[in-house]
């Protein structure tokens, strides 16, 4: 911003004690306007005082001479109203330091520069403030990097950075090779994992177990609903906490993924005495998974789940016959596409919520889908318990 320091009238006065004194100077020399200026060193203008240059209204003693009205420190010169120090000059309203300079809404050296009308160096709000590095929307602003969501406006943008909406997984050379499966059926995937392919009929699925790990492809279209899942199966006749502390590690791509349907991705299983069936959704295909709510806790590193409950009325279940029975769910808020899920975790804080699984019969990575068509591609997919 230009701040004006002197009016006309101001000016003449000035002058006429300029010429006032180069008469008197002739005779006993004139101190009142030399160096230093009409009030004090850097007077009504000056460098130190509220607006001048380093020398006053008429510089160094001389109407135009060196500091005079148009010379060093006068009117015009170095220090003067427009000189260095001086309203638009160096350091001034537009000079270095000015109103978007670095550091701040009036740079470093204030709103009128070094030495300028407002403040001295470190002015307003000095280095970080409105614009600048460090300002609100420069590196490190409202939320930076890791913001709240991520990185609306990248690192350092208004709201959020790296981090953000969705996880940014490493590429991962997609695997080749396996059996295709196309039935509702169960088998071997690699060593102790094991497979499970399930469809209530509409539609049409296939699954591709690839024999590493429990990694394997899927394939749907127009499906009512349909299951593909491949991890560990257990005897049902111990608690999880009897069988010790279960995880699992996972990446995956999605391709042609329709909207309007339903569906998730994670971990997969059930318990019998009591029968539950229970999800760890860290992704869903549609519809977000919307229960009726229990509560919300947070694994670090991993993300804040939303605890839910969904009641089952004479439902297909691993008994073989239908029943009613209670799903158990955890949905992380953030959907991720690769990480490591701590399942004993989701396990333990259901119980502390009351909500208590039995013996348990399996848990495995699953994609299930329904309403809707899609590909899913696991490159890294285990379940392992310690």
């Amino acid at each position: 911003m230009l701040i004006m320091m002197n009016g006309p009238r101001q000016i003449r006065r000035s002058l006429g004690t300029v010429v006032g004194c180069l008469v008197a100077a002739a005779l006993a020399g004139c101190a009142n306007p030399g160096t230093g200026g009409g009030t004090s060193t850097g007077g009504s203008p000056g460098g130190s005082g509220t607006g001048g240059g380093s020398g006053g209204v008429t510089g160094s003693g001389g109407v135009t001479g060196s500091g005079g009205v148009t010379g060093l420190g006068g009117v015009m010169g170095s220090g003067g109203v427009t000189g260095l120090g001086g309203a638009p000059g160096s350091g001034g309203a537009a000079g270095a330091g000015a109103t978007t300079g670095s550091g701040g809404s009036t740079g470093t050296g204030g709103s009128a520069g070094v030495g300028g009308a407002r403040a001295g160096t470190g002015g307003s709000p000095g280095t970080g403030g409105t614009s600048s590095s460090g300002g609100g929307t420069g590196t490190g602003g409202s939320a930076g990097a890791g913001g709240a969501k991520g990185g609306s406006a990248g690192a350092g943008g208004a709201s959020g950075g790296a981090g953000g909406t969705s996880n940014a997984c490493p590429p991962a050379t997609p695997l080749t090779g396996g059996k295709q499966y196309c039935a509702t059926s169960d088998g071997t995937a690699d060593g102790n994992y094991t497979y499970d392919l399930w469809s209530d009929g509409q539609g049409s699925g296939c699954m591709t177990v690839y024999g590493v790990n429990a990694a394997f492809k899927a394939t749907w279209t127009n499906v009512g609903d349909w299951i593909a899942r491949a991890g560990l199966a257990f005897d049902k006749t111990k608690t999880y906490a009897q069988l010790g502390t279960f995880s699992s590690d996972f990446a995956y791509t999605t391709t042609g993924i329709t909207t309007g349907g339903f569906g998730n991705v994670g971990i997969y299983g059930w318990s019998v005495n009591p029968l539950h069936e229970y999800y760890i959704a860290e992704n869903w295909l549609g519809k977000k998974p919307n229960f009726t709510y229990v509560a919300t806790f947070t694994i670090d590193g991993e993300g804040t789940y939303d605890v839910m409950t969904n009641m089952q009325k004479d439902q297909p279940n691993i008994t073989g016959t239908n029943q009613d029975f209670v799903q158990y769910w955890s949905v992380n808020q953030t959907p991720r596409q690769c990480g490591h899920i701590s399942i004993s975790k989701h396990f333990a804080e259901w119980a502390s919520l009351g909500l208590q699984l039995g013996n348990l019969e399996e848990a495995r990575i699953l994609v299930e889908a329904q309403n809707n068509t899609g590909t899913i591609d696991f490159t890294t997919a285990t379940v392992v318990v310690k």
